[in-house]
């Protein structure tokens, strides 16, 4: 019988989604937390690590789900197989890189019971034997992957999408730096989306940007696009359904946003500016995605007029951008792209 170890302190926040596929394919009773495989690793706060033990033999597999393009090397060399989100074969050639593996966006998922996620964090902090500030921290991370998430099973097409046009897009306004220019890159994106939305008199818009932290982001410059309602994640996969046209953008640090994974497993027309990272597979403009060249207002409303008028391209985009899901994106799919 196969055996999975899984590392009790991963953040289940992000890899609930991996876990998830684990048990589609080999079912719960192969899962265990332990962490003696994973002692050796320090820096692994953004991988998810767990070892497939089969009568034969034994696989390492790490999944690195943070925002940059760069590979843990810890993590890399202690593995046999690792699978990237962010992969950015320009900055991470393969031929230097041979065991990294291309993955489509997650986003997390709630995957257990109320029940059965307290008895998980208690037990994986007893497990872990980590301190009382890291214990509270993945503590958080249990709660919040329980109370902020829902079931993968939400995230499903309604198709067609309404005549009335509709759309509904609820974003991040994210702080910005000197590091990481947000306003110039992702927030005024976002903010021209919603712009040209609003200029749209025969559209029906509803949403905006909810700052992150309002002493860091740039509230002043977004003003006229803030959106002060609070949303939970069943309001805002339901709505999103509705929403006849979707907005994509890469987001902090360039990544793919959770937002492009939702937006897929929704079956979505999607509008999107270029990709700064890789996918498993490409998306298809035209197909699975409708790209545009730039970001500013006048070149997104022409992309949602055309959308809006071409039904027919509208629901083409939203059949391939679900079949990219199905074929790339779902936790078990995901966990089939590391060769298992």
């Amino acid at each position: 019988m196969t055996k999975i170890i899984l590392d009790p302190v991963t953040n289940v926040y992000y890899s609930s989604f991996y876990i998830k596929g684990l048990i589609d394919r080999f079912g719960t009773k192969s899962i265990i937390f332990d962490k003696k495989p994973f002692q050796q690793l320090k820096a692994r706060e953004y991988n998810f690590n767990f070892v497939l033990c089969e009568p034969s033999r034994m696989t390492r597999i790490s999944i690195d789900f943070e925002d940059f393009s760069t590979v843990n090397s810890e993590c890399y060399e202690w593995c046999d197989r690792y699978g990237k989100v962010n992969t950015n074969w320009r900055q991470t050639a393969h031929e230097e890189y041979p065991k990294l593996i291309s993955l489509a966006p997650s986003f997390g998922i709630r995957i257990w019971s109320l029940t059965k996620t307290s008895q998980l964090a208690i037990s994986n902090i007893i497990k872990s034997r980590i301190s009382i500030p890291k214990a509270r921290k993945l503590l958080g991370k249990y709660k919040r992957q329980y109370t902020l998430r829902c079931s993968i099973n939400f995230y499903h097409p309604e198709l067609p999408t309404e005549r009335q046009p509709y759309i509904y897009h609820v974003s991040t306004l994210w702080y910005s730096d000197k590091m990481n220019n947000n306003d110039h890159g992702v927030n005024k994106s976002r903010a021209n989306f919603i712009r040209a939305c609003k200029s749209i008199s025969t559209l029906a818009f509803e949403g905006g940007l909810v700052p992150q932290d309002k002493n860091r982001s740039s509230v002043d410059k977004f003003a006229d696009v803030l959106y002060e309602h609070e949303v939970s994640v069943h309001e805002y996969i339901a709505k999103t359904q509705k929403s006849c046209i979707v907005f994509n953008t890469p987001a902090f640090w360039h990544c793919h946003g959770w937002k492009l994974g939702e937006y897929l497993a929704l079956g979505k027309a999607i509008i999107s500016l270029p990709l700064s990272n890789d996918l498993p597979a490409p998306l298809i403009h035209g197909e699975n995605i409708h790209f545009i060249k730039n970001d500013s207002e006048e070149a997104i409303k022409e992309a949602i007029l055309l959308l809006i008028k071409d039904e027919n391209y509208r629901y083409k985009l939203e059949r391939g951008a679900r079949s990219y899901w199905e074929n790339y994106g779902t936790p078990s799919k995901s966990i089939e792209l590391l060769g298992i």
